[in-house]
């Protein structure tokens, strides 16, 4: 790619291949016949050949000729794993020639993943792959062992991950974890299957590298066994002095709060030093993360505006960000955090009971709204014969969302963009008019597409920059005796595979005492895959199951919000099991 940049440029550019044993290079790409990606052709009296080429040609790099050097000084053993019976020295690299003669490197034999299925991967070649996404800083793919997998302890392809945390600023992303697996996910789809990574490893601590820049594979590899949790590997790795400074950042009124918020959500979080990264180095996710901001924010009597929020990303751009803000208040309020010496826990409970409606975004779902709802109801109608027709939608259940007592909230797993408007399109007119969305602002932000959110009633937060204002937006609705449709999953999957679910609705079902529909929704990621703009039929089918009632219905000891998110994600695999059970 570089070398086809500088070819556009007017720039002839010549590559060469050799090893410090072969005297340096062996062979090298020539004025009068140039291949970009090749390293050229055989030197003269240079001879090289591949050593059992696969099906594609592919196999080690062997080299002979007078620049190769006679052996290693005193190192028999060396010297027989070096070079052939004939004296061909093996260069430890894979490649291939074209038809033409022109030589192409793939990689080094020993960073070649082998998979059970006996395919073998190049990790360089699935590394630049990744590497396309501008989320991407650095990358390294490494065959890690896979104990839970069909072939225990066989290998399987694991993508470490270094973000570009300029960009993440740029552009307020704060879970880089989640933003970064969604786009590596659907990259990975334009490569073979058995190409694609299985694990996410995201880190803050730049990959080991050698004095030529070289990733080194074999000490990152053992760094990842040896760690077992990558939350514990980050910590234990990106473990540094503290200066003078470092100490009184963390003693100040925000340093403090933001300490106990985290050791809230990070019990086992000892050392926390203003370098470390929140998501990625202490294991906050980004709700976690937006209750560590509320802790600091109901703790010292200030508010963080929501772009700058998202784009402190560690420790120390937290603090000071609120030391900024603390700065700009009023004295007593400064002085009266300066008094604190402890920090409580985060409370659900008092912060939704702050929830208003008079807001603007929520009067505007729970307005009747007669001509709007009569024109979303006939849309919704239009859809649906349109589904039953195309599609051949299935609807199971819809007698346990019009018979409960309102308000309750909506859970559906998440496949496409369809998804909601084929759920919706289900409703009766008197229910399909109670129904609001807390969505994505970045999807409404158009005048046509504004109208749209006004016609179906979506409230447009942004859960990332705001998600602390997109649960006051649906505690708010579901006191108006709303219906909340919310997605747990918050990302859309790729293939019908459930992704982990996200705990806000189980605090909004917890906090205002609501029961919770699972619905399930299964085909729609056909109709509209996530990396496509191609809609095409597919069978789509749609359950509504009984209601869970937090008091009643939740079977785990532990009755915290975790629990009822498990027991939400357990229900709809179950009806995901029984849906696709069925002929």
């Amino acid at each position: 790619g570089v070398a086809m940049d500088y070819h556009r440029l007017g720039f002839t550019i010549l590559q060469g291949y050799g090893l410090s044993e072969t005297s340096g290079a062996a062979t090298t790409t020539r004025f009068e016949d140039n291949k970009i990606g090749s390293v050229g052709t055989p030197l003269n009296s240079v001879e090289i050949r591949i050593d059992e080429p696969n099906n594609e040609g592919l196999g080690e790099v062997l080299i002979r000729g007078p620049i190769v050097m006679p052996g290693y000084y005193n190192n028999p053993e060396a010297n027989r794993e070096a070079f052939t019976e004939d004296r061909w020295f093996r260069s430890g690299d894979l490649g291939y020639f074209d038809k033409q003669g022109h030589l192409f490197i793939a990689g080094r034999k020993k960073d070649v993943i082998v998979l059970p299925s006996g395919k073998n991967v190049y990790p360089e070649d699935v590394e630049a792959h990744y590497a396309k996404s501008p989320l991407v800083g650095e990358v390294c793919v490494l065959g890690v062992k896979d104990e839970a997998g069909e072939f225990a302890g066989a290998e399987k392809i694991c993508a470490v991950v270094v973000p570009d945390f300029d960009y993440l600023k740029a552009n307020h992303i704060a879970n880089a974890r989640e933003a970064i697996r969604f786009e590596l996910d659907t990259l990975g789809r334009e490569l073979p299957e058995y190409q694609r990574a299985r694990d996410y490893i995201v880190r803050a601590e730049a990959l080991p590298r050698t004095a030529t820049r070289k990733v080194r594979r074999f000490e990152l590899q053992k760094q990842i066994e040896e760690s077992g949790a990558v939350a514990k590997q980050s910590r234990e790795a990106r473990q540094v002095a503290f200066s003078e400074a470092d100490k009184a950042l963390l003693d100040s009124p925000a340093g403090r709060a933001l300490s106990a918020a985290i050791r809230q959500h990070n019990p086992e979080a000892e050392a926390i030093h203003p370098q470390m990264n929140l998501e990625l180095d202490l294991g906050l996710d980004s709700l976690a993360r937006a209750e560590s901001n509320v802790s600091i924010e109901h703790a010292l009597g200030i508010e963080f505006e929501p772009e700058a929020a998202a784009a402190a990303l560690t420790v120390g751009e937290v603090v000071k960000l609120a030391e900024q803000k603390m700065a700009g208040n009023s004295g007593i309020v400064a002085g009266k955090a300066t008094t604190k010496t402890s920090f409580g826990a985060l409370n659900w409970s008092e912060i939704l009971a702050s929830a208003s409606t008079e807001t603007p975004e929520v009067q505007s779902v729970i307005k009747q709204k007669p001509v709007f709802s009569f024109t979303a109801w006939v849309l919704m109608r239009l859809i649906y014969f349109a589904a039953r027709l195309l599609l051949r939608m299935e609807v199971k259940g819809l007698e346990n969302v019009t018979r409960l007592k309102r308000p309750f909230l909506i859970c559906p797993n998440h496949q496409s963009y369809v998804d909601a408007f084929l759920v919706c399109s289900t409703y009766p007119r008197s229910l399909l008019q109670q129904i609001f969305h807390v969505g994505w602002s970045e999807f409404f932000k158009g005048v046509i597409s504004a109208q749209v959110a006004r016609l179906i009633n979506v409230v447009p937060v942004d859960p990332d920059t705001n998600l602390l204002r997109a649960m006051k937006a649906g505690a708010a609705g579901l006191r108006a005796g709303k219906i909340l449709n919310i997605y747990p999953e918050g990302e859309r999957s790729f293939d019908g595979v459930l992704h982990p679910f996200k705990k806000g609705a189980a605090i909004l079902a917890t906090e205002l005492g609501v029961p919770i529909v699972p619905v399930t929704v299964d085909g729609a990621w056909r109709v509209w895959p996530r990396n496509s703009w191609r809609i095409r039929p597919a069978k789509v089918r749609i359950h509504f199951g009984e209601p869970i009632f937090v008091a009643k219905d939740l079977v785990h000891e532990d009755p915290g919000y975790e629990a009822l998110t498990e027991q939400l994600k357990e229900r709809i695999q179950q009806m995901l099991n029984e849906m696709r059970a069925k002929p």
